[in-house]
């Protein structure tokens, strides 16, 4: 992953929502309003260097979930369904004027299909980065390796995640209950003829938390369950991103930086 420094963050913007601050930062203008969703591993300072790429031909949008970065904190486990309202009524409150290009990367890749299910006359296009989807913790958490002493707390932390911690909310500082969010996500269907690009990074490739002799065979099943986010809309692309972990926003922000300008130049052709 990219060691590259990320650019000095403007102050954020406060929304209440039910009680709760929520952080927000915006920049540029013109339409479509991009909107940067983030996943679990990050906050969404990480997305600094494709709205500082993009905010000379869009609005950029950007903001901390409750429970992450600058945001409050909120109690009790939250599914999908509870952030992407949150998210629909923060834009609302930061004056963010549709059509909403959406971006999720991993988790927030989950965000943005609901969203975009839920809100669909708002938004004109969709851009999934290493999308979560709703089967990888049962297909892959049983292929980490097994403990040994000398492990990782990156690698014990994931392994419990991935194997069965994802099933209690409190194993996430957001208290996300993933099972109703997965239950959420199997309703999405289609989006129609909604522009859409799907990105695929090689997140098993290389991965030191499992064997190297299942990498290419993870990496192979993660890449199958990308494509079938293609089935979401006629109008879908699938771009590799084979130079690049996880984090596509930190190894290789060009290729998301690219993706929302295909996308966008397609949501607003009128021929």
């Amino acid at each position: 992953m990219s060691s590259k420094s990320l650019p000095s963050a403007a102050p954020a913007h406060f929304a209440d929502i039910d009680g709760r601050r929520l952080a927000w930062w915006s920049s540029g203008s013109g339409a479509p309003t991009v909107v940067l969703e983030t996943g679990l591993g990050a906050e969404s300072a990480e997305w600094q260097p494709v709205q500082a790429a993009i905010e000379n031909r869009f609005r950029v949008f950007r903001y901390d979930r409750a429970g992450r970065g600058a945001s409050d904190r909120v109690d009790g486990p939250r599914d999908a369904i509870a952030m992407t309202d949150d998210l629909a009524r923060l834009l609302h409150a930061a004056h963010m004027p549709a059509p909403w290009l959406l971006v999720g990367h991993s988790y927030g890749g989950l965000l943005m299909r609901l969203f975009a299910r839920r809100f669909r006359a708002q938004t004109c296009g969709l851009v999934l980065v290493e999308a979560m989807h709703e089967d990888q913790f049962d297909a892959f958490g049983p292929a980490f390796v097994a403990p040994a002493p000398d492990d990782s707390a990156a690698l014990t932390t994931m392994r419990a995640l991935w194997r069965d911690g994802w099933r209690e909310a409190r194993t996430t500082p957001e208290g996300i209950d993933f099972p109703a969010s997965f239950r959420a996500a199997r309703t999405i269907g289609t989006l129609g003829d909604l522009p859409l690009a799907v990105l695929i990074a090689d997140s098993f490739a290389h991965s030191p938390f499992f064997d190297e002799r299942r990498r290419a065979d993870l990496q192979h099943q993660w890449e199958a369950m990308q494509a079938s986010f293609l089935g979401l809309s006629s109008r879908a692309e699938l771009i590799r991103v084979p130079h690049s972990e996880h984090f596509v926003q930190r190894d290789a922000p060009q290729a998301i930086v690219d993706a929302i300008e295909r996308v966008a130049r397609r949501a607003l052709r009128t021929d």
